[in-house]
């Protein structure tokens, strides 16, 4: 563009207009309109358009001073760092001071997590998948550090993570995805009585852990028991823990449960997940992947229960039924169940989910008439298609004969991409 047509857009829109344009365009977008002149380079690279942004630097590339002065100039604060050299590290630490979120991921040396402890600022740290037998040595002074996950970190013990972690007081998110070195019911008392502000806490439970005590999250007779409100377990498989494990944690509001694979019956091992449930009066929110059919609790959900997830599940039209029956306010539903045929669970759901404000679902041999009617959905705002990509041919049609007859009332989506500063251990 001449330098003429630059001057003309800045004197025609006011900068804010510009910089409001552009929020509407995808981040590929945004760098093919930052090529176009000088004027829109300086207005695309503006802070508003990258919050939340999230920058993945991979390998052992070399990133010089204008790429760091860039991502300052956009206020960049989430930063993911995969197999990256120490000097990525301290080049990071030194132009970028205010990051809120940090993942270190694979083959990170000591001289990098040591760096680390530099961001006064930081909120959330993923460490993930590394050797590094000092990957803990920051910690104590990131002292506004609110969320942290240990995943997959085999040099590093339970006992110096619970001595490590009880530190970090202001912690409102705790995961420790460790299947080798879990954590015992001695570490995990001390460390949630410790952290009084911790709400959610995920753990990886496998079947090497062998039968936990009762009190595994403590006594249930305590003067102060956690105030937890939201528990995931990883690789979870009967009978780790029993069915009075969750007594001591009656706030839950959330509980996640990712098997470690399907089960067909309870026959060689109870399915505690029914008395779990049924001690969980306060509970809204309920993810379940793999292990037991749903058969198997459905008629145990409590009430309270306005989100429901599960996948790789086992169920047939009889036991979603049953969640029904459980469930009248149900507004949140993910089904990506484990079945030849879903086609009459979609058709029916109108008659037994009838006050869902958001479905995700698959449509593999589903038939575009059964979505059509979940147009007798009143309040139904977001159907996601989890397995068909952004302008799909199948999207594209459901969409356009959905919404003809529902009056362009909700959205049809595709499925989102998974956070890339997240752990993978869960499905979610």
């Amino acid at each position: 563009m001449s330098s003429s047509f630059e001057m003309m857009s800045t004197v025609l829109l006011p900068e804010e207009i510009w910089v409001h344009v552009f929020g509407y365009l995808s981040s590929r977008d945004k760098l093919a309109v930052r090529c176009c002149c000088t004027c829109f380079k300086r207005l695309i690279d503006h802070w508003k358009l990258w919050i939340n942004s999230v920058i993945v630097l991979q390998g052992f590339g070399e990133y010089d001073t204008q790429f760091w002065r860039t991502l300052r100039r956009r206020k960049i604060g989430f930063m993911v760092l995969q197999n990256s050299k120490a000097r990525v590290f301290q080049q990071m630490v030194r132009w970028l001071p205010g990051l809120k979120s940090v993942t270190v991921s694979e083959g990170t040396d000591s001289s990098a997590m040591v760096a680390l402890s530099a961001l006064k600022h930081l909120e959330r740290l993923v460490i993930r998948q590394t050797s590094c037998r000092n990957v803990l040595y920051s910690l104590p002074k990131l002292t506004k550090l609110t969320n942290l996950c240990l995943c997959k970190l085999p040099r590093i013990s339970s006992t110096h993570v619970s001595a490590t972690v009880s530190r970090l007081v202001n912690l409102n998110t705790l995961q420790y995805h460790e299947e080798n070195s879990p954590l015992s019911s001695v570490e995990l008392h001390a460390m949630l009585s410790c952290m009084p502000k911790l709400k959610h806490i995920s753990l990886r439970l496998g079947p090497s852990h062998g039968i936990l005590p009762d009190f595994y999250f403590g006594p249930v007779r305590i003067a102060a028991p956690p105030v937890l409100s939201s528990l995931e377990l990883l690789n979870y498989e009967d009978p780790c823990l029993s069915s009075v494990a969750l007594n001591p944690l009656p706030t839950l509001t959330k509980l996640t449960v990712h098997y470690t694979r399907w089960l067909e019956d309870a026959t060689s091992f109870p399915c505690s997940l029914p008395e779990w449930l049924q001690g969980l009066s306060l509970l809204t929110e309920l993810n379940v992947s793999l292990g037991y059919p749903l058969s198997a609790y459905a008629g145990s959900i409590p009430c309270s229960v306005q989100r429901v997830c599960l996948m790789g599940v086992k169920a047939d039209l009889a036991s979603v039924r049953i969640m029904g029956e459980q469930l009248p306010d149900l507004s949140h539903l993910h089904l990506d169940l484990c079945c030849h045929d879903i086609s009459d669970i979609i058709t029916e759901m109108p008659q037994i989910f009838p006050k869902l404000e958001i479905l995700k679902v698959r449509h593999h041999s589903v038939p575009v008439s059964a979505f059509l009617q979940l147009r007798h959905l009143p309040r139904l705002q977001q159907l996601m298609i989890l397995d068909a990509p952004q302008g799909s041919p199948f999207l594209r049609d459901l969409t356009q004969k959905l919404l003809s007859q529902k009056d362009n009332r909700f959205h049809v989506l595709s499925f989102d991409p998974k956070d890339q500063t997240s752990c993978h251990c869960g499905f979610y």
